[in-house]
């Protein structure tokens, strides 16, 4: 578990009773119920745990309370674990608990913007729905949709959710002519109870009502990455959040792009938080090679509790970062004689380092990405000063990551400013 990303549960994972546990075990997580009921006038406590009128599988309930159990999922495993995540993702709906869990917005806005899109997305039904293709790779899926008319204007593909999973999104009569077309090349066919056509053109009516409900938040710095369902990119920014979330009401979903971006980025661990365990199999499907975690499973949570036991005693016998940094400096040849270049790219940097490594010392706290930034660049002058050549330079920059367990606070790109 070098590098984690959280994902967080989109629409279909819910059902009667998620989240109970929790409840009962965590007076944050009651508090956070609480909230909710009094801020959205519902009670979220019966919708979620005792609804016997199927309001639960109504979207503009469905959605916030899918954000809320979500939201205490990762609530309960940051508070309990400490663990800092390098990225995180949520599918459609998760989009929005992933930018509340990162810091972009609070909770309660997060919850208000859950209900508001799910009220405008339940408004523009317009006979439309979702069905859900397996077993059929997306060239073939394409070609047979290609086939059918209609496609592109009155169906379109919705989610690209693994290399064999895939949503279409339309007109309730064409998904029913291309399901059958589906069905006789092998595809399994499922449709969705789903109150409209999400993530396609039908849902542009909704966008003015959800644009409403957005304009009133001034997004804050993202204090993790958030992967963006409309590009399988991270957010460039917080200007950058609203324009995707509107985008994404008629765009589709591009999960596997997703996955693979993190799987490139280095992570090597997923964490499904909310209900059920839909993304964690996904992102095994998608790339075998990641470890896939669902806090709802009780058996996983047993098998994370001893992974996240493992990293915290692995990381507590690493060498300390900014030591590692002062031993490299020091450690390295010089090959150069300048006295007054030695003095400013080697003396100079090395006494900055040593006072960042006095100044953790004196008030021991985690290092920040910047600071790691800083005290690496630090070692490249020192180590570009003395002349150290290339292959040397980069085996001792992943000396100093890999020892140190800072690696999950730097993406591949930024790793290889240090090769």
């Amino acid at each position: 578990m070098k590098k984690t990303a959280i994902l967080f549960s989109g629409q279909g994972s819910q059902y009667l009773g998620m989240g109970k546990g929790l409840y009962e075990q965590h007076d944050y997580v009651r508090d956070l119920f609480a909230n909710a009921s009094a801020l959205l006038g519902v009670d979220m406590e019966g919708l979620c745990f005792s609804d016997k009128g199927d309001k639960l599988s109504q979207t503009e309930n469905t959605q916030p309370a899918l954000f809320l159990v979500s939201f205490a999922y990762w609530q309960v495993l940051s508070k309990t674990s400490g663990l800092k995540p390098a990225y995180m993702a949520g599918h459609s709906l998760g989009e929005l608990t992933a930018l509340a869990a990162a810091g972009a917005m609070s909770f309660e806005q997060g919850l208000k913007l859950a209900r508001a899109r799910g009220l405008a997305m339940m408004k523009s039904n317009n006979e439309c729905g979702m069905t859900a293709i397996n077993k059929l790779p997306i060239k073939l899926l394409r070609e047979l949709c290609e086939s059918v008319e209609g496609f592109g204007s009155e169906f379109v593909i919705a989610n690209f959710n693994s290399p064999e999973q895939h949503v279409l999104s339309g007109r309730l009569e064409r998904l029913e002519a291309v399901g059958d077309i589906l069905k006789r090349a092998g595809a399994a066919v499922f449709p969705l109870r789903v109150s409209g056509a999400f993530h396609s053109p039908f849902m542009a009516e909704a966008i003015a009502e959800f644009e409403s409900e957005l304009n009133q938040i001034e997004f804050q710095p993202l204090q993790v990455a958030v992967i963006s369902n409309v590009t399988a990119a991270p957010h460039a920014s917080s200007d950058s959040i609203k324009s995707n979330l509107l985008l994404q009401m008629t765009s589709p979903v591009r999960w596997q792009e997703s996955i693979e971006l993190l799987a490139s980025e280095g992570v090597d661990s997923v964490i499904e938080a909310g209900p059920k365990n839909v993304l964690k199999k996904l992102a095994s499907h998608i790339n075998n090679d990641l470890e896939a975690y669902s806090l709802d499973e009780p058996e996983d949570g047993v098998l994370l509790e001893k992974a996240l036991a493992e990293l915290n005693n692995a990381k507590h016998k690493k060498p300390e970062f900014f030591g590692k940094c002062l031993a490299v400096a020091v450690a390295t040849r010089n090959s150069n004689w300048d006295e007054e270049a030695y003095q400013n790219g080697v003396v100079t940097p090395y006494q900055k380092l040593k006072a960042m490594h006095e100044s953790y010392k004196t008030a021991p706290k985690e290092i920040t990405t910047d600071d790691v930034h800083t005290a690496l660049s630090l070692v490249q002058t020192i180590l570009n000063t003395k002349g150290v050549p290339a292959d040397e330079r980069k085996s001792r920059y992943q000396q100093i990551v890999e020892q140190t367990g800072v690696e999950n606070q730097l993406s591949a790109e930024q790793l290889s400013a240090y090769a």
